[in-house]
This record gives structure tokens, sequence and C-alpha cells, in this order.
């Protein structure tokens, strides 16, 4: 790494082999994912010759229908022009705090509004490494998102919905109204369905981590239980990935 131009630890490339659970392969995905890092202006860290040196840039220009984006040129001249010659640079940034980081090839000079950029092939696949388990959205008030949770025998209703407050590859938070299941930490609850509108129906097995009261709601008791997903299976934890891509689209307006 070239000792005058320092790197945050939080940008620097991760193991492709030991985080593949985070691959994106989905096309409309990857470009959500990209336009919001151009829309925000998110600084992108660029790798190059095999990670001993890297710029600083960002993400100017997508061009979705030619598989192209272009990248603004580094500070450094020397360094940028040596990032033309590179096979595979790793490109390293965020998105709504959570990292992002894919490799591109066909680097070209440009000019983008007047000033030197380079172009690149926008991926097939990136990865979102999602390692923070506390990185959830909240879920619309409006039409919510429903947690079934089957109770133990002997116990009526066999089942509660519990309204979802927010949700993420890790685990969810639920709206317990009157104390329906009056759980404490370390509870678990198997076979839990929670219906992903446009996705699908998944089946997780919860354990209950924090419980608190929040402010009533027409003056009946209401509780908030923080959860986490034990042991979730791939394909389920890809099904609310996708959830939580498309619902921070919608909040995203095209420019």
């Amino acid at each position: 790494m070239s000792k005058t131009h320092p790197v945050p630890a939080q940008f620097e490339p991760s193991p492709v082999a030991e985080n593949d659970k985070f691959l994106v392969r989905s096309e409309t995905e990857i470009f959500f994912i990209l336009r919001a890092v151009m829309q925000r202006s998110t600084p992108v860290a660029l790798y190059f010759g095999r990670g001993n040196d890297f710029i600083w840039t960002s993400l100017l220009a997508l061009d979705r229908e030619h598989g192209e984006m272009v990248m603004a040129c580094g500070a450094n001249e020397e360094l940028s022009q040596r990032e033309l010659s590179a096979e595979q640079p790793i490109f390293v940034t965020f998105q709504n705090q959570v990292k992002v980081q894919f490799a591109c090839d066909n680097i070209q000079p440009t000019r983008f509004e007047g000033r030197n950029a380079f172009s690149v092939n926008i991926p097939s696949s990136l990865l979102r490494i999602q390692r923070r388990e506390y990185y959830r959205v909240t879920t619309p008030v409006t039409d919510p998102l429903k947690c079934v949770i089957p109770l133990p025998a002997g116990h009526h209703p066999g089942a509660v919905e519990l309204t979802v407050s927010d949700i993420g590859c890790g685990g969810i938070s639920v709206i317990d109204l009157d104390a329906k299941i009056n759980s404490k930490p370390g509870t678990l609850y198997r076979k839990c369905r929670i219906a992903l509108p446009e996705i699908g129906a998944v089946e997780v097995t919860i354990e209950v981590k924090s419980d608190f009261e929040v402010p009533p709601e027409n003056g009946r008791v209401r509780k908030r239980y923080g959860c986490k997903f034990i042991a979730v299976t791939e394909k389920t934890r890809a099904m609310i990935q996708r959830y939580v891509l498309r619902f921070e689209r919608r909040k995203t307006p095209d420019r």
C-alpha cells in the first residue's frame, strides 16, 4: 500500500472466498447498489498493482444499456495512469453503511463533463458485506410485515401474529400488543413465518435478545422484542436481502 496515501481500515479489500455468502449476482440489484453509491457521491477506494497501490475515486455515471460506468480519476496523476493498465482492479465503497466490493475490467480513459475520467464494465457480481446483524431497515407503517410465531403446546391460541418493526439478514424486531408472548431474553421460537411482499414467505427460528416497553397505543401496553435469527439458511438469507434491497430502492427516487 502506498504510504503516502493511507486508507481507512474499513476500506481495505476483504477476502472473496470468506465472504461468498454476501455475493450479489442479480443485475437489477447490482445496478441499484451502484446507483445509490453514485447518487450519494460515496468515496470509492480503487486497488490495483496486486493491491499494492490505490487511489480515491468516485462513481460519476452509469450506463446500464452498454454495461459501463464512469469513474473519476484520482488526484495522483502517476497512480491514475498506472491504474489504466491494471488487470481487474478492486473497488471498495459503502452503500447505506454496508461494505460493497467488486472487481472490474476493460479500463478505458475517457472524458466526463470536461475532465479526465475512466470507464469500466459494470461488474457481473459484487460483495455486499453485511456483517453487522444490527443493520436493518424499518418496515412500512402502513401494511406492515407480520411474523407468525407458533407457541408451545398447550397454549391458546396456538400461534400469534406480531408486527415486524425492522428486519435485516441477522434478525428482526417485533411489536407485541397486550403481552401476547411475554417473553424474556434467551427464549427461542421455531418455525416462525414472515411473508415478504413480492419475494415469498420465509420460515425462521428466532431468539429473543432484548425486550423493553414502548409508549402505549390507544391505552394498550406494547413491548418491543429484538430477535436474532438462528441457523438461517442461505436461501432464506438471500430472500431477506432481496426484500431489504427492494425496500431501499423504493425509498431512493430515480434521477
